[in-house]
């Protein structure tokens, strides 16, 4: 889990002498193509600029995974906005806010596991029936959890409702992603109750749980934000400005999670018990339609 403050970039053409592939599409790049390389650090704006010109000196050597702006994470950081740290008692980084791409605010943490599992909208056609395919709705998935808990009697868990499907988290035991035997068990236990693959993905990708606490603004029946983090220009932070207040004002009756079933006695762990504090606080109100 790793977050940069500064964050600095440098625009670069592709150049009519390297034919090069877009991999984001396969097709062949117009050398008038235009690519933004990012560089990021804690240490400051200087030191972001030195990355960013480190990773064009690899854009110009041609190597393809390196080129191009197409991931959001720049030497293993997550090109976030960080909002709020949220420090453990010994003054460690237990969990960080960020605000994602789309402009919700997500909750990331190392040591708390979070599963989301999402559920078709619609039961199967006649040809998905006559295939044998079985519908899957949220009492299913409830029932699967609550079976694995009763096997595995050592584990507690909270679950709530999401808009597309469930989100669970272990509650009386933290995780390392450094450490094998847990990173196994993730791997066991998102298997054996249908985490999304996705989900699954980037947590390994990123070495870190992550949970939405914040409306989908297409959910909400607004746009995107215009614009990307980090912001320089003033016109650019303006047009955010206005549409964080927009988003904040239709977000403002609506609810990321529901509190639907908790399995297992022991108690929680302290670690855990702060995070779903903060959790809870941005993202759970009974009574508000899930968006």
């Amino acid at each position: 889990m790793k977050f940069a403050k500064y964050w600095k970039s440098i625009e670069t053409k592709v150049g009519a002498d390297k034919y090069l592939i877009d991999p984001r599409t396969g097709k062949p790049l117009d050398p008038n193509s235009t690519f933004t390389v990012w560089g990021a650090s804690n240490e400051s704006l200087e030191s972001a600029m030195q990355r960013a010109k480190e990773r064009l000196i690899i854009f110009e050597k041609l190597v393809k995974s390196e080129f191009t702006d197409k991931s959001d994470y720049e030497y293993g950081f997550i090109r976030e906005e960080v909002i709020e740290e949220i420090s453990a008692d010994d003054g460690s980084t237990l969990a960080v806010l960020t605000r994602n791409n789309y402009g919700a605010i997500v909750l990331n943490t190392e040591r708390v596991m979070f599963g989301d599992v999402d559920i078709d909208e619609k039961p199967p056609g006649f040809l998905g029936r006559l295939f044998g395919r079985i519908y899957k709705d949220k009492a299913f998935y409830i029932n699967k959890i609550e079976q694995y808990q009763k096997d595995n009697p050592k584990l507690s868990i909270i679950v709530y409702e999401t808009f597309a499907g469930l989100r669970f988290v272990i509650t009386n035991r933290i995780y390392s992603m450094d450490k094998l035997n847990d990173l196994t068990e993730m791997s066991q236990l998102f298997t054996a109750l249908e985490v999304d693959p996705l989900y699954k993905h980037l947590c390994h990708q990123q070495q870190c749980f992550r949970a939405r606490l914040t409306p989908k603004p297409w959910r909400i029946n607004i746009e995107r934000p215009p614009n990307r983090y980090p912001r320089s220009e003033r016109r650019k932070i303006n047009d955010f400005e206005k549409w964080l207040r927009n988003y904040k004002r239709e977000s403002a009756s609506k609810t990321a999670v529901k509190l639907l079933k908790s399995f297992g006695n022991t108690r929680p762990h302290p670690e855990v018990r702060k995070v779903l504090e903060v959790h809870d606080k941005l993202a759970l109100n009974q009574h508000k339609e899930l968006a």
